[in-house]
């Protein structure tokens, strides 16, 4: 650039273009005789066509100011002498001037205009060249270091900063190379202002700064995803500067690399879960089916054991009703193992129908009428509930499922709730127990896979009743959701009432 040019440097052109008027003046001399004026003239403009093409708008400008005197002191009468005896002439060193003048500016700005055509090729080349390399970089590491070579050769010094997201906030993740310039604390700032302004920060030398470092924001459409910072390996201030086209450009690359990387590594993870959990249900699916034949086969050779005549002795009948409780333990754990493994392959289909919530309560108290024995069961039930439209055992199980939790967490004695109510669209169903409630800290995962409500396995269970009610719930298009409440725990769910089918009138056909 021409600031950063040494002035006799500067001054070059100038002289090229003196120099080319005072070659046209000696050349012309000659044929002083020979030509008419008007030759003579254009002789002189194409002098300073030359000079506008090669030296530039300045340089053409003085050489057609240069020309008309030379043209005057040299060619026109009397010579050697800037009178005019005629003055037309005057007329010509007008036209001549004012024709310079334009022709210079014309050519001056077709040659500023096709180095600029010029010199975005250059940059829109090497631009796609660093997107084309940027293409196939597979990590940050990989961009960082790209980067840092394109730069490199423009003499800028490279620190990639990527936001990465910590428990205090945003954290950058710093790339640079051996012997680069460290960014200090202060610099640090400059660059977390940049970020979170999402707008370009230059440091002042000037200002005690130091060096003057550039801040580029790594903008994508729906964030910021981290800054360049670029530093000048030499004192002139004024390249950034320049360059402020080109560096935003690669700014704007490096943003969308990064955006492209975040995807994939999201994509990725995002596949490795999805083929882990359908490894698992695969798993789940193979053992419970598996195991289940020779756990009822147990269970009825223990039970032949027990009732068998002429019947065994009192501690030989005690094993076998061990081996027969054990043995039903094992086979309703592998029940509740296949139906999660089909209720997350999406292979259950529902079989719904318009019946009444209140025949589940009843038939779901009744197969628990042993384990609710020692609770105090408080069911209210309004008769004039809705129909609901719902799969009567897959709802059974939830309710099954709920009841049994409320009593395992409840000491005896303890009072169990069972509540039904319409609210708005769905119709709500709570089961809540006297006991001492989720815990805190956990109470956003009781409904995972093996989730307990107790971190010390004192209550015999496995944690999948609570993730099969919330797997058949959600099936039925409702939501369910655990809470603490004064003195206890409750679960509540909700199914969409819909509109039941209009019933026909009796005795009609």
């Amino acid at each position: 650039m021409k600031t950063g040019l040494p002035s006799r440097w500067r001054r070059a052109p100038y002289l090229v273009a003196a120099a080319l008027c005072t070659l046209t003046t000696l050349g012309t001399l000659p044929l002083r005789g020979l030509l008419d004026l008007a030759n003579i003239v254009m002789i002189f403009l194409l002098t300073v066509f030359v000079a506008a093409v090669w030296l530039g708008r300045g340089p053409s400008v003085m050489a057609a100011f240069l020309g008309v005197a030379l043209f005057d002191f040299f060619f026109v009468p009397p010579h050697l002498s800037f009178d005019v005896a005629d003055g037309q002439y005057l007329v010509t060193f007008a036209v001549m001037l004012a024709v310079g003048l334009i022709s210079s500016h014309l050519a001056a700005l077709l040659s500023e205009r096709t180095a600029e055509a010029q010199s975005r090729e250059q940059e829109t080349r090497v631009l796609y060249q660093l997107a084309r390399d940027l293409g196939g970089a597979l990590t940050a590491d990989q961009v960082a270091d790209i980067t840092r070579h394109f730069l490199g050769a423009v003499e800028l010094d490279v620190t990639l900063l990527v936001a990465e997201a910590s428990g205090k906030g945003v954290a950058f993740h710093e790339f640079h190379e051996y012997g680069s310039h460290r960014l200090n604390d202060l610099e640090y700032g400059f660059a977390r202002s940049a970020y979170e302004r999402g707008t370009i920060v230059e440091t002042d030398p000037l200002a005690g700064m130091g060096v003057a470092i550039v801040f580029l924001p790594l903008v994508v459409p729906t964030r910021v995803l981290g800054v360049l910072a670029l530093v000048p390996r030499s004192d002139d201030v004024d390249r950034v500067r320049a360059l402020r086209p080109l560096l935003e450009a690669v700014a704007s690359l490096l943003a969308i690399t990064l955006e492209r990387l975040h995807y994939a590594d999201a994509a990725q993870d995002s596949e490795l879960q999805v083929s882990a959990e359908r490894l698992r249900t695969s798993i789940l699916s193979s053992l419970s089916h598996d195991l289940r034949t020779p756990l009822t086969s147990l269970v009825g050779l223990a039970d032949t054991l027990v009732h068998r005549q002429p019947a065994l002795d009192e501690g030989a009948i005690e094993t076998a009703a061990i081996i027969r409780d054990q043995a039903h333990a094992m086979h309703h754990l592998m029940s509740n193992l296949l139906e999660m493994a089909r209720l997350q392959a999406g292979s259950i289909t529902l079989n719904k129908e318009w019946q009444p919530f209140e025949e589940i309560v009843g038939s779901s108290t009744r197969l628990l009428a042993g384990l609710l024995a020692s609770r105090k069961l408080d069911i209210q039930v309004p008769r004039d509930l809705p129909l609901v439209d719902f799969d009567a055992v897959l709802l059974e199980r939830v309710l099954c499922n709920l009841l049994e939790n409320a009593a395992k967490y409840s000491p005896p004695g303890a009072r169990i709730e069972v509540l039904a109510r319409t609210r708005g669209e769905a119709l709500e169903i709570a089961v809540g127990n006297d006991g001492r409630g989720f815990p805190v800290d956990r109470i956003d995962q009781v409904f995972d896979l093996f989730a307990r409500g107790e971190r010390e396995p004192a209550v015999a269970g496995t944690g999948l009743g609570l993730a099969i009610c919330k797997a058949i719930v959600e099936a039925h298009g409702g939501t369910i959701v655990a809470e603490n409440r004064p003195g206890g725990a409750c679960v509540r769910f909700t199914l969409p009432l819909g509109t039941p089918p209009a019933m026909d009138e009796e005795g009609t056909s």
